[in-house]
């Protein structure tokens, strides 16, 4: 299930709700339904549209909604019954939200509501209802609905990493609450794709320094499988960024130097892009502008990035500092900490 990103609210701060299933990194992608192709290039259509409107014009705004909110209603008469109308829907709410049109606001949530069918939708819904809707008695009937739909192993460990969430969400400083939460999902359905995603989150979530990096294998730009492991014998940084984010820029230079000074030393870096399918061009050509020779990892998925999701990554940069021998040596270094921990990595014996 994924909390689906507001197209028309988008801003530069660099916080969000990932995913909670993630596809596997490694496995082929399956054929996009006509739907999802529709989809997809309504996407691109909105953000073009969201590129061309000059920033704080208000009528250019409200022509942006207006657009986006045709394409929506076409997308939902023309696919009924697909899981992204379901999406559309709360798009659609969302929109007539943000323009303070109540009954179209209403129209669309019930809608919504009507039409849910599959578990991940019905979760998605639910954290719409009961984060920026604010209608959390609506959202309860909707829980209870998926609950009493879901039948076998990973319909009812989707539901449990949902509940974890909003559980995270009702208080984010407590993290205690939300780590049990994951202890009873990768209890109770361990061979669960959520349940082994919920091992992965809590084992991201006690990373320090000595312990194991979470394992992963992807894809890199050029479309080569890496890993941690590859790295094994040098210094590695694992940097979550992405170009849309004003804190990842302003952080680059540090990065950029510290690769200069220590990368003949043994120092390499591992990027995860959380940049959206559309800014592919716009990532490549950053990595080129700025001199960033090192691999990345990107599959267009933005907070739904999967090898973010592995590490629950909340807000970016975030970084993960490994060592020679494969463990790791420290989190979130940056600014003028970052060199003195890669220097003392490989001075390490």
């Amino acid at each position: 299930m994924r909390l689906l990103p507001v197209v028309f609210l988008l801003s530069t701060f660099c916080a969000g709700i990932p995913a909670q299933v993630p596809a596997d990194a490694s496995a082929k992608a399956a054929p996009a339904s006509p739907a999802a192709e529709k989809y997809k290039a309504l996407a691109t259509k909105q953000t073009e549209r969201q590129k061309a409107a000059p920033r704080g014009d208000t009528k250019a705004r409200e022509e942006v909604l207006a657009a986006r909110t045709t394409d929506l209603e076409g997308f939902v008469k023309e696919f009924p019954k697909a899981s992204e109308s379901s999406k559309a829907r709360l798009e659609l709410a969302q929109i007539a939200m943000a323009l303070k049109l109540d009954d179209q606001k209403t129209h669309w949530l019930d809608e919504a509501v009507a039409h849910v069918t599959t578990i991940d939708d019905r979760m998605e819904l639910v954290m719409a209802l009961k984060g920026s809707f604010k209608e959390a008695e609506r959202a309860d009937k909707v829980l209870a609905d998926a609950e009493a739909a879901a039948k076998t192993d990973d319909d009812k460990a989707s539901i449990m990493m949902g509940k974890a969430t909003l559980v995270r969400r009702a208080d984010p400083k407590n993290k205690a609450p939300y780590q049990e939460a994951l202890g009873e999902l990768a209890k109770k359905y361990p061979n669960t794709k959520v349940g082994k995603l919920a091992v992965s989150k809590l084992a991201a979530a006690n990373l320090k320094a000595g312990s194991d990096p979470v394992a992963f294998t992807a894809k890199d730009l050029e479309g080569k499988s890496v890993s941690p492991a590859d790295y094994k014998g040098k210094v590695l940084l694992i940097d979550f960024w992405a170009t849309w984010c004003g804190p990842c820029m302003k952080e680059l230079p540090n990065v950029l130097a510290a690769y200069e000074e220590y990368h003949t030393q043994g120092f390499e870096i591992l990027g995860v892009s959380l940049d959206r399918e559309n800014d592919l061009e716009k990532l490549k050509s950053t990595i080129k502008d700025q001199n960033m020779n090192w691999r990345h990892i990107f599959d267009g998925k933005y907070w739904q990035a999967e090898i973010a999701v592995l590490h629950d990554i909340q807000s970016i940069p975030a970084t993960i500092l490994i060592g020679k021998d494969g463990k790791v040596v420290g989190l979130n270094l940056r600014g003028d900490k970052l060199g003195p921990a890669i220097k003392e990595a490989l001075e390490a014996k």
